[in-house]
C-alpha cells in the first residue's frame, strides 16, 4: 500500500466512530432515512469498537506463537470466512459482511451436464428463464444450482428471508425436478421473494455507488482488502519460487527474524528490506497489531494447496476439453519406503488457427500400499474420480513391462480394459528396449564376462578417493560407469568411456598398480593387472567396438522414443530401422569392428592377437570361433528379441496403420483397402464414421500440401487452416492416433522431482504436501498461464472483513 492510500486509510479509521451506522443495509428509503442519526450510545458503542481494531492477544508463527492449535485456528477462520459460489455452502446465518461479499460477486448460475435422480428427472437449463405469455423469455437471475446438493437455491432469500418465513428456496434447497415448474412460478409471485428481490437490489445498487449506509466502512474494507490483496501476491510468488527450485520452506524455527527459520520466512524477510509492502506487514506483525499474519506453517500448507488446486483444475479443464486422454502410471519407493504411483495424463491439444500440441501433464502422486494389479487399478480409479474424468474417453495406457501393470489376466491393464476395451496398452517403448539390451547382454559367455569387467573396472577406482584422483589423472573427458538394471543409459556410457579411452585407462591401471604395490595392498595389486591383461587383449577390444555400436544404436531410437510429440507411427518406422541395422550389422559390422580395434591396438603400444585355439575337434580360427560364439550370439539374441518385444505392434499398425504417413494413405487408396481399414477403425472405437472418414481421407490425398506426411503434421494442417469442417472425422482418427502413449518417460521424470522433493531431512512431509508440491515444481508451465486474481482477491476480502472497524 502506498503512501497515499495509507494516509487515506488512517483518516478514515479515525472518523468511523462518528459516521458509521449500525446496519450495512436498510431495507427501503424509509429505514435508511431512520438510521441516518447515530444515539450517543450508538457513537460511544462505535468508537469502542474501532479502538479495539489493533487488540488482539493471539499471535502466530509471525510473532510469538503460543500453540499449534493458534496456528490451526488462523486456518479454520480463514475457510469459513471464504464463501464459494455454491449456494450449499453459504451458512444459514448470514453476516452483514458475508452478505455484501455475496452481493457484490453476484449469483453464479451453473451451466453443464447435471445429473439424473433416483427418478430419472434432473435440472435444466431451460429452468433459468421464465417462458411468457408470447413466447419471449425472461431470466430468473435469482435462481442458483448447487452441484454439491444437486438442488437449487432462490440466491436473494436465502440472503435476506426472515428466518420463520423460509421456504425449501431459502432454506436446504428443492430437488423434486417433477414439481419444480409449479413450485418456480408460486415462488416467484410470493411477496416474502418480491420484498427480498427489492432488498437485494436496492443493496446491489448502493455498493455499486458507493452510496450504503454504512459507506466509511466500506472504503476501509476496501483499503484493507487492497492491502492483503498486494501481501497474498508477495506470498504466493515466494511459494511458487520455492516450488518450483524444490526447495525446502521451513526451517529449525518458526520466527521471523531467527536463524534457521527456513526458506520461506528468510525470502519474506528479504522481501522486507526492499518492499514497502511487505516491510509494512511484518512491522504489523512485530507490533502485533494484527492476528493473522499468514506467515504460520499451516498457512503456508494452504497456500502450497491452492495453487496446486487451481494448477490441476487448469489440467483437468484441458484434458476434457481434449476429450481423449490417455494415462501413464509408474512406481517407485521414495525415502520414507512408501510406494508411490504417479500419474501422468496425455492429451493432444487442438486449437482451431493455431494448430495441435501434445502434452504429457502430470497430476499427483498417489501413496500405493497395495501394488497389486487391483491395488493400483482401484487407486487410479479413484483418482479420476477426484479429478471428475470419464473413464470412457481414456483410449491408451503405458505402463513398465511388471507384472502388475501389464500382466494379462490380473494386471492394471487387464481389468482396465474389462472397463473401457478401448483404452488399448502400449508398453513402454524404452523399457522394452532396455530389456532387448539385457537379453543380448546374456546372450554368451563373453558378453556376461565383458560387462561383468566393467563393472569391475568401475568398482576398483570408485572404492577410494585416491584411486579416483589417479584414474581422473589420466582419464580427462568421459569417466568410468558403474552399471544399472533400470538406468536405460548405463550401458552406453560405460562402453563408451573404454572405446574412446583405452590407452588412457591402461595408463591409469598401471599407475594404480604402482601405487598398490607401495601401500602393499595385494587385492587390489592382484585385481588391476588383471583387469589391465583382460583389456589389453584383442578380443576385449573387439567386443568394445561391436557393442558400442550396437548400444548406440538402441540408445538413439530410446532418446527418440522420450519425446512426448512421439506416436506409435515414430515407433514402428525407428524399430525397423534398428532391424534393418542389425541385419546389416550381421553381415559387416564383424571386420569392420576388427579393424577399427587394430588402430586402437597400435595407440597403446601393446602387441594384440586372437588367442590360440586349443580345441583339437574344431576346424575354427579363433577369429572364427570368437565370431560365432560372441558376435552371431549377440546380434541374433537382439534380432529376435525385438522381433518378439515389439510384436505388439502390429496390433497398432493393423489399427491405425492406414494413417501413419500421407504416402500410406495413398496407397491404401489405390489399393482399394481403405473402406476396409475405416470399418476396422469404426468398430474397434466407435467414435468415427466409417463412410465419412472414407470420403475425406480419399479427399485429403488430394488436397494436403505434399510437404504434409506425418499424423502430427495432417492434423496440425486441419486445424491451423481451419479446415475441421471438411475433415471432422479424419482429425478424431488422427486424434485417436496421436494420444496413444508410446513410452512412460514423463513418469520416470516425475521421480526424479520426487528425490529432489522428499530428501533425508523432508522423509516426514505429508502425501498431500508431497503431491502439490511435485505438482508445481513439474508443470510450472501450467502453473504460469493461471489467473490467481479472483482467488487473492477472495482471500483478501475474507482477511480484510475479521478486521473489527
Amino acid at each position: 500500500m502506498d503512501n497515499e492510500n495509507l494516509t487515506q486509510y488512517c483518516k478514515l479509521k479515525n472518523s468511523v466512530a462518528l459516521t458509521c451506522s449500525k446496519a450495512p443495509f436498510a431495507r427501503n428509503e424509509e429505514q435508511a432515512a431512520s438510521s441516518d442519526t447515530l444515539t450517543v450510545s450508538d457513537q460511544r458503542d462505535v468508537g469502542a469498537t474501532a479502538a479495539t481494531v489493533t487488540s488482539c492477544s493471539r499471535r502466530d508463527s509471525g510473532g510469538e506463537s503460543d500453540s499449534e492449535c493458534d496456528e490451526q485456528n488462523e486456518v479454520s477462520r480463514t475457510k469459513q470466512c471464504v464463501l464459494d459460489d455454491d449456494p450449499a455452502s453459504c451458512p444459514k446465518e448470514v453476516t452483514d459482511d458475508q452478505r455484501c461479499s455475496l452481493v457484490r460477486r453476484g449469483p453464479v448460475q451453473v451451466k453443464q451436464h447435471f445429473p439424473k435422480n433416483a427418478e430419472g428427472r434432473r435440472f435444466t437449463c431451460n429452468n433459468y428463464q421464465m417462458q411468457m405469455r408470447n413466447g419471449e423469455k425472461v431470466n430468473r437471475s435469482w435462481l442458483v444450482y448447487s452441484v454439491r446438493k444437486d438442488a437449487v437455491f432462490c440466491f436473494c432469500c436465502r440472503l435476506f428471508a426472515d428466518k420463520e418465513k423460509r421456504s425449501h428456496l431459502s432454506g436446504d434447497g428443492f430437488n423434486s425436478w417433477k414439481n419444480l415448474a409449479a413450485h418456480l412460478k408460486q415462488h416467484e409471485k410470493s411477496a416474502e421473494h418480491m420484498d427480498n428481490m427489492d432488498t437485494w437490489l436496492t443493496l446491489s445498487q448502493r455498493l455499486k455507488t458507493c452510496t450504503a449506509i454504512d459507506q466509511v466502512n466500506q472504503n476501509l474494507i476496501s483499503l484493507e482488502v487492497n492491502r492483503w490483496k498486494e501481501v497474498l501476491r508477495r506470498l504466493l510468488a515466494i511459494v511458487n519460487h520455492l516450488a518450483e527450485h524444490n526447495l525446502a520452506f521451513r526451517g529449525h524455527s518458526d520466527r521471523l527474524y531467527e536463524p534457521g527459520n527456513g526458506n520461506f520466512l528468510g525470502q519474506v524477510q528479504l522481501m522486507a528490506q526492499f518492499d514497502p509492502i511487505m516491510q509494512e506487514h511484518l512491522r504489523r506483525v512485530q507490533a502485533k497489531e494484527i492476528s493473522d499474519t499468514y506467515l504460520s506453517k499451516p498457512i503456508q500448507n494452504e497456500l502450497i494447496s491452492l495453487v496446486a488446486q487451481c494448477t490441476i483444475n487448469a489440467i483437468v479443464e484441458r484434458v476434457k476439453t481434449a476429450k481423449y486422454y490417455a494415462v501413464i502410471m509408474d512406481c517407485t519407493p521414495d525415502l520414507s519406503h512408501n510406494e508411490q504411483l504417479s500419474v501422468v495424463l496425455r492429451i493432444v491439444n487442438c486449437e482451431p488457427s493455431k494448430g495441435v500440441s501434445i502434452h504429457e501433464h502430470f497430476v499427483g502422486f498417489l501413496l500405493a500400499p497395495d501394488t497389486t494389479g487391483k491395488g493400483l487399478c482401484d487407486l487410479y480409479l479413484g483418482h479420476l474420480d477426484t479429478l471428475s474424468l470419464d473413464l470412457t474417453n481414456c483410449r491408451g495406457q503405458a505402463y513398465d513391462n511388471g507384472s502388475n501393470m501389464q500382466g494379462k489376466k490380473q494386471g492394471v491393464q487387464r481389468r482396465v480394459l474389462e472397463l473401457n476395451n478401448k483404452a488399448l496398452f502400449v508398453p513402454c517403448g524404452s523399457h522394452t528396449l532396455n530389456l532387448v539390451v539385457g537379453d543380448a547382454a546374456k546372450s554368451s559367455v563373453r558378453s556376461i564376462s565383458f560387462f561383468g569387467l566393467l563393472q569391475r573396472l568401475y568398482t576398483l577406482f570408485s572404492s577410494s578417493v585416491n584411486r579416483w584422483a589417479i584414474l581422473r589423472k589420466h582419464v580427462k573427458d568421459l569417466s568410468v560407469k558403474a552399471l544399472s538394471t533400470t538406468r536405460w543409459e548405463c550401458r552406453v556410457e560405460a562402453v563408451k568411456a573404454v572405446r574412446y579411452q583405452l590407452p588412457e585407462i591402461l595408463n591409469a591401471l598401471s599407475e594404480l598398480t604402482d601405487y598398490a604395490m607401495e601401500k602393499r595392498d595385494a587385492e587390489v595389486v592382484s585385481t588391476a593387472r588383471g583387469i589391465c591383461q583382460e583389456m589389453q587383449r584383442l578380443p576385449f577390444l573387439v567386443s568394445t567396438i561391436v557393442w558400442y555400436n550396437v548400444l548406440f544404436q538402441i540408445n538413439k531410437v530410446s532418446k527418440i522414443l522420450q519425446s512426448p510429440n512421439v506416436s506409435v507411427e515414430t515407433v514402428r518406422k525407428e524399430i525397423t530401422a534398428v532391424t534393418e541395422f542389425l541385419q546389416d550389422f550381421r553381415e559387416h559390422g564383424f571386420n569392420a569392428a576388427v579393424t577399427d580395434a587394430r588402430e586402437i591396438a597400435a595407440g597403446t603400444e601393446v602387441e594384440m592377437s586372437w588367442p590360440e585355439v586349443r580345441r583339437r575337434q574344431t576346424q575354427q580360427t579363433a577369429e572364427e570361433l570368437f565370431k560365432t560364439e560372441f558376435f552371431l550370439h549377440l546380434i541374433d539374441t537382439a534380432l529376435v528379441t525385438v522381433r518378439e518385444r515389439f510384436s505388439h505392434l502390429e496390433t497398432f499398425y493393423e489399427l491405425y496403420g492406414f494413417l501413419y504417413s500421407s504416402e500410406i494413405m495413398k496407397s491404401t487408396v489405390q489399393n482399394g483397402r481403405l473402406a476396409e481399414s475405416c470399418y476396422r477403425l469404426q468398430q474397434t472405437t466407435d467414435d468415427v464414421d466409417a463412410e465419412d472418414l472414407n470420403m475425406e481421407i480419399t479427399r485429403a490425398v488430394r488436397a494436403f500440401p505434399t510437404t504434409i506426411s506425418s499424423p502430427f503434421e495432417m492434423l496440425n494442417h486441419i486445424y491451423k487452416e481451419n479446415v475441421l469442417d471438411v475433415y471432422p472425422n479424419l482429425s478424431i482418427a488422427l486424434r485417436l492416433l496421436l494420444t496413444l502413449p508410446v513410452t512412460v518417460a514423463s513418469g520416470e521424470r516425475s521421480f526424479s522431482a520426487l528425490k529432489l522433493i522428499k530428501t533425508y531431512l523432508r522423509t516426514t512431509m505429508s502425501q498431500e504436501r508431497l503431491s502439490a508440491l511435485a505438482l508445481l515444481s513439474i508443470e510450472q508451465k501450467v502453473r504460469k498461464t493461471l489467473d490467481m486474481e479472483s482467488v487473492i482477491a477472495r482471500f483478501a476480502e475474507a482477511k480484510a472483513r475479521k478486521v473489527r472497524f
